[in-house]
């Protein structure tokens, strides 16, 4: 009785067996961006960011009326990829109140000759750090996650130039991006170039080339912020609550702000981000804003990150969980 069959030489068999597992195992390898593999192929404007308004304020470095328990390092730990930060000019100074001078640093403007520049939000009487010292924990996270990329809105009162050489001397200028303000690479390409944070400022940038006019051409938001949460979890204000503000309509980076701000003074409180920051509470909003504005929320600005769950919110919005 004779048969057709035919089998593979065991080297021939070897050899195709060999490549399929080393197919499979290149294929669990494949580097990650932001997290996930799933990620590298995307341009910027088409990933979701966990993000910290006043990401600067923080408890744990004696600001008062604080946004967060947790200080920019911790929050980069955390999983926040986007950052909106404040910065103006100050000048170190000091109060008696009979018990010992209290130094802190009080407000000041351009035209002082012994201005510094500083994080800090409306008053640094409130809350401080010098601006180099606030940049350097950022630039120390980016060369020890070589594939992570983040994006910035700062709302400074600076002079262009002095931002860029304390970016430069905290060492960032590396790893900032300078390509186009409105068409952005996908992560994988930003990382191979190295060019892996992005910064905005709300007010003019000239001369710096890399410093981008966010609400010129690169970012369009939500309205600012909001007087109770309900404004921001119930379902019949969602729509309203996307509204357009500042920024073009065609903007690539779309920036959903998130947080509660109560009146008359603006102060934001814990109690109040436990309950809007849930996860489920920003994918419900973020859907809506995708909905209204016809495109996905680049950047979930939050206060008190350390409370909800904001990157976990990012990671769903992101497809990924």
């Amino acid at each position: 009785m004779s048969s057709n069959r035919r089998f593979l030489p065991a080297a021939v068999l070897a050899c195709a067996l060999g490549a399929l597992t080393f197919s499979a195992a290149a294929s669990a390898a494949a580097p990650a961006c932001n997290g996930s593999a799933k990620l590298c192929s995307r341009t910027l404007d088409k990933v979701v960011l966990a993000g910290s308004h006043n990401a600067m304020s923080s408890s744990s470095i004696g600001w008062g009326v604080p946004n967060h328990a947790i200080a920019i390092d911790q929050q980069l730990k955390r999983g926040i990829r986007a950052m909106l930060i404040d910065i103006q000019y100050g000048v170190p100074d000091s109060y008696d109140l009979g018990g010992g001078p209290i130094k802190y640093v009080k407000s000041t403007d351009a035209s002082n000759p012994k201005r510094q520049l500083y994080l800090c939000h409306n008053k640094c009487e409130l809350g401080s750090t010098p601006l180099v010292d606030g940049l350097k924990p950022i630039a120390a996270f980016l060369k020890s996650h070589p594939r992570e990329v983040m994006v910035f809105v700062n709302e400074d009162y600076i002079a262009p130039a002095d931002f860029a050489a304390a970016a430069t001397k905290a060492g960032l200028l590396k790893y900032i991006y300078k390509g186009s303000p409105t068409r952005f690479p996908t992560l994988a390409k930003m990382i191979s170039s190295g060019q892996r944070v992005v910064f905005t400022s709300e007010a003019k940038t000239t001369p710096v080339k890399w410093y981008f006019e966010a609400y010129k051409s690169t970012l369009s938001e939500t309205p600012y912020s909001f007087a109770s949460t309900g404004l921001l979890t119930d379902p019949a204000g969602l729509a309203e609550s996307c509204r357009a503000n500042r920024g073009p309509a065609k903007g690539p980076l779309f920036l959903m702000n998130h947080f509660v701000t109560r009146p008359p003074n603006g102060i934001s409180y814990a109690e109040d981000s436990a309950i809007v920051n849930t996860k489920a509470a920003i994918v419900a909003r973020a859907n809506a804003c995708k909905a209204a504005r016809g495109k996905m929320p680049t950047i979930l600005a939050v206060n008190n990150v350390e409370l909800g769950d904001v990157v976990g919110a990012a990671k769903k919005l992101n497809g990924l969980g």
